[in-house]
């Protein structure tokens, strides 16, 4: 089961802005989203690094020393959160260029849906 009417909503934490929300309980290792992806190469990474954008990519393949490619989601798994006790894990699909967001444990309705980045962060994690 994917994202759906009534699964998650948008909305703002007032310490860290946007941020996705189960609306409805979310079993454990049930799938959040689904999102397809643009596959940027290197090149195309650092040129986004230098805008807002590059605050929303994910790390794609190669290193993170920018080498590898970046992916763009088209989907609510790009307005996740960073947590050091994530309740979500983003898992990538290349065979069908997608990311996909499946909860690590059950989320309760109203609670927030957060991942760990897995780099080095650009700002100061709020819990």
């Amino acid at each position: 089961m994917m994202s759906g009417p009534g699964m998650v909503e948008i909305r703002v934490d007032p310490l860290k802005g946007r941020g996705l929300f189960a609306s409805r309980r979310i079993e454990a290792g049930e799938m959040i989203d689904r999102a397809p992806v643009v596959v940027l190469d290197a090149a195309d990474c650092r040129a986004v690094d230098r805008t807002i954008l590059g605050h929303y990519y994910f790390h794609w393949d190669g290193d993170f020393d920018g080498d590898g490619r970046g992916a763009l989601a088209l989907g609510a798994v790009t307005l996740c959160n960073h947590s050091a006790r994530p309740r979500a894990r983003v898992a990538r699909n290349h065979r069908a260029q997608a990311l996909e967001l499946f909860a690590i444990g059950a989320i309760a309705a109203g609670e927030e849906i957060t991942i760990d980045y897995g780099c080095e962060l650009w700002f100061e994690a709020v819990e």
